[in-house]
């Protein structure tokens, strides 16, 4: 941390505007992203930049820096906005090295909700269970946003889940202990390894969003797709490092505090869009898109919602509601689908 706050320091000097006044008492904020400037999420990064412009009347202005130029991505990218090192950022707290702990397990949580019902879902349960917001500790959340439904990308079909018995594949962590009871090996293998490895049958199969088969180009070797739609629940991804919210006067903050439900929802748009354009392109690409047997699926969400029992409880013993948030949000996804 000691570097990161000597990295904090001179960035604060070399970056124009790093949360100060310019000219005019114009405040000029950086914005730090791994991710480049015609990525989906920088696609709503920037609206969302013009509207706190406008309606700052341009006492707000941004100065983005993409593709982890200034801020890093996965748990870097924390420290670093909780350093300074930039005003506002993007990160990914569910890898974070400690803390965060009902954010790392919440995908577990929240099984069984869409991308129609998720943020409803998640936004009403963050009200009444604080205690997620709180571990965002010298940050503020400026959006909450989620992606979209994971699926098993396959080069075989998989028809029932007895069909991926034995197969190796790039998973989430959080359902590792799910496949494993499926005799599923679940693996750690980085997305840019994804395409070779299925390529070569190093790999049987992966867990991805439908876009990568467009923009990683997948559907090239990965011509089967099951639907098992696990919802990714809302995680605090752009974020404003807390030291420069306290600096901001009191009507420039009700400014941000009031579009974080905007930001949010256009950034799952964005997602969504990318899935529907995927899924069109996977179709002429001829990749199948299988639906799995309602006892199968049923099967499926049950070993999720176990190991989700599971989780909550060891995130009980450390004093945080994991049970009362899984069964909050338990509650509100059935009571949405009758």
């Amino acid at each position: 941390m000691v570097v990161l706050a000597i990295v904090a320091a001179a960035f604060a000097l070399v970056l124009p505007g790093h949360a100060r006044a310019q000219q005019g008492k114009v405040i000029e904020l950086t914005y730090g992203t791994p991710y480049g400037p015609d990525h989906t999420f920088s696609k709503s990064d920037k609206r969302w930049f013009a509207k706190i412009e406008k309606e700052t009347n341009g006492r707000v202005k941004f100065k983005p820096y993409w593709g982890g130029s200034v801020i890093s991505g996965g748990a870097e990218a924390i420290d670093e906005m909780v350093a300074g090192v930039a005003d506002v950022g993007f990160i990914s707290p569910g890898q974070a090295r400690s803390g965060y702990d009902l954010t790392k397990i919440n995908f577990l949580l929240f099984t069984g909700a869409n991308v129609n019902n998720g943020y409803r879902i998640f936004m009403q349960v963050l009200k009444d269970n604080p205690e997620i917001e709180k571990e965002y500790k010298g940050l503020k959340v400026m959006g909450w946003s989620s992606g979209t439904e994971y699926q098993l990308f396959t080069r075989k079909p998989v028809r029932r889940l007895s069909d991926a018995k034995g197969m190796r594949v790039k998973t989430l962590g959080e359902i590792v202990a799910v496949l494993k009871d499926l005799g599923i090996e679940g693996v750690n293998t980085p997305a840019s390894e994804f395409y070779l490895s299925l390529q070569k049958g190093q790999l049987d199969g992966g867990f991805f969003p439908i876009s990568p088969l467009m923009t990683l180009r997948y559907s090239e070797v990965a011509k089967y797709v099951t639907l098992l739609h696990l919802y990714r629940p809302h995680t605090g991804s752009r974020v404003m490092c807390l030291k420069t919210w306290n600096k901001l006067p009191p009507d420039i903050q009700k400014v941000f505090e009031n579009n974080v439900g905007w930001f949010s929802v256009e950034s799952d748009k964005d997602c969504m869009k990318d899935d529907d354009d995927a899924r069109e392109f996977g179709k002429k690409a001829g990749v199948e898109f299988i639906d799995l047997p309602k006892e199968d699926m049923t099967r499926f969400y049950d070993l999720v919602r176990q190991e989700g029992a599971k989780q909550a409880k060891l995130v009980d013993a450390k004093g945080l509601p994991g049970t009362k948030i899984l069964n909050d949000a338990q509650r509100l996804r059935k009571a949405s689908q009758k």
